[in-house]
């Protein structure tokens, strides 16, 4: 009689602990990316200008307009690449390092950094700031400054 109370609680017991087990291993959950909400093609549209200084004096104004398709991965542990350029994801917060510009459009060299960050949400918007030095083919050159706003949507 003593062997089959001592079976009888053994069962329970090892019956006990293998449920607790197997509701443990149903209550895990699984950790997502939060940036994967993000990868694929978006919209883009970029607005603003670039102002064109010689001699302390504004001499011109480029617009910024700009739209297309901008294709958006994972690079790294905790970073998007968006067009090209690295951003890194802090929250709903996105930085980048200073990115150099070198451009020579219709006799016109501009040499530049651009400053961006942004922010996450249904629509991207990434904001930029850009210095730098122009010089065109008649001698004449200066520095330039401008903002841009690029506004990605699906």
């Amino acid at each position: 009689m003593k062997k089959i109370k001592f079976l009888t609680l053994f069962l329970v017991g090892v019956s006990f602990f293998s449920l607790q087990s197997c509701s443990k291993d149903d209550d895990a959950q699984v950790v997502q990316d939060a940036r994967d909400q993000y990868v694929g093609t978006w919209n883009s549209i970029t607005t603003g200008n670039l102002t064109l200084f010689q001699n302390g004096q504004s001499v011109g104004t480029v617009p910024l307009n700009d739209s297309g398709p901008v294709t958006i991965s994972k690079s790294g542990s905790n970073s998007l690449l968006i067009d090209g350029k690295i951003y890194i994801v802090n929250g709903n917060n996105l930085t980048s390092n200073p990115t150099p510009i070198t451009d020579n459009t219709s006799g016109v060299v501009i040499i530049a950094t651009e400053n961006s960050n942004g922010t996450l949400g249904s629509n991207i918007i990434l904001n930029s700031t850009i210095t730098g030095t122009w010089n065109n083919t008649n001698g004449a050159s200066g520095n330039l400054s401008g903002n841009g706003v690029q506004t990605l949507t699906r």
